[in-house]
């Protein structure tokens, strides 16, 4: 429990440095860079969605992890998710205001930490978390909030992980999350896809915004290009093994 208060300690220091250096407004949707890196992400998700078979959003119960000022699930509601089966939950209090201003009231924002989930076991659909474990560097604390995730997962729903997969040697509040690392997160589940996309983001800023197609060409021929992943993840139809595992983390 005390690594875990410390990390987030640590999260929400990074955080107001973050905004104190200016950095937030390389995000910006001002800037062309950041609307090629949120169409290409947009794209991933709806391809994810699309190999999966969930053409109807609107009946799942969908939780995002790390939800921010909630941009994400305002997205799933232009894509027919349904308002009152969305929730969000992020770290940051101002950010959770901010989405709640931003957003229908029907969606469920919530103030706290991830890695004690209130949602009954097997109770979601879809658990989806956006640059989160990226920002978590010490690995048990990773460990810890993937285990909540997969537990409010119902036997048969999925877990989607966006994130970088390469650490920036310039930014040492985060740490890439590669393929090995998602399966050590969630060894339950099964990894069903990972999509590759979006340029090196300091590269991207070069390039005038005519030519993105040439980054966009150059992320599907040349895959280890790409910085980012979308991991796709199902929770096995049967929990039995799960619960055990649980049952045995109780018991030490």
């Amino acid at each position: 429990m005390r690594q875990i208060k410390n990390e987030e300690l640590r999260i929400r220091q990074a955080y107001a440095r973050r905004e104190a250096s200016g950095k937030a407004a390389l995000y910006s949707w001002q800037r062309p860079d950041a609307i090629y890196r949120g169409y290409r992400e947009k794209a991933a998700w709806a391809r994810a969605f699309k190999l999966l078979g969930l053409t109807d959003l609107s009946q799942l119960e969908i939780l995002e992890v790390g939800c921010g000022v909630g941009g994400w699930l305002r997205q799933l509601l232009e894509w027919e998710a349904d308002p009152g089966r969305l929730h969000g939950i992020d770290l940051l209090a101002d950010r959770i205001a901010r989405a709640k201003a931003l957003s229908p009231a029907a969606i469920d924002f919530r103030g706290g930490n991830a890695c004690d989930l209130d949602f009954p076991d097997d109770s979601l659909d879809l658990c989806m978390a956006s640059t989160v474990f990226s920002s978590v560097l010490e690995a048990e604390t990773r460990l810890t909030l993937a285990r909540e995730m997969a537990r409010v997962v119902r036997p048969g729903g999925w877990v989607m992980i966006f994130d970088y997969t390469v650490s920036h040697p310039r930014n040492p509040d985060t740490i890439g999350i590669r393929r090995k690392e998602i399966i050590r997160l969630f060894p339950n589940l099964k990894l069903l896809s990972n999509f590759k996309l979006i340029f090196p983001p300091p590269l991207l800023r070069l390039i005038p915004a005519k030519l993105y197609g040439l980054a966009h060409f150059l992320e599907d021929l040349l895959p280890l290009t790409c910085t980012h992943r979308l991991y796709v993840l199902q929770q096995p139809q049967s929990n039995s093994a799960l619960n055990q595992c649980r049952k045995r983390l109780a018991r030490k």
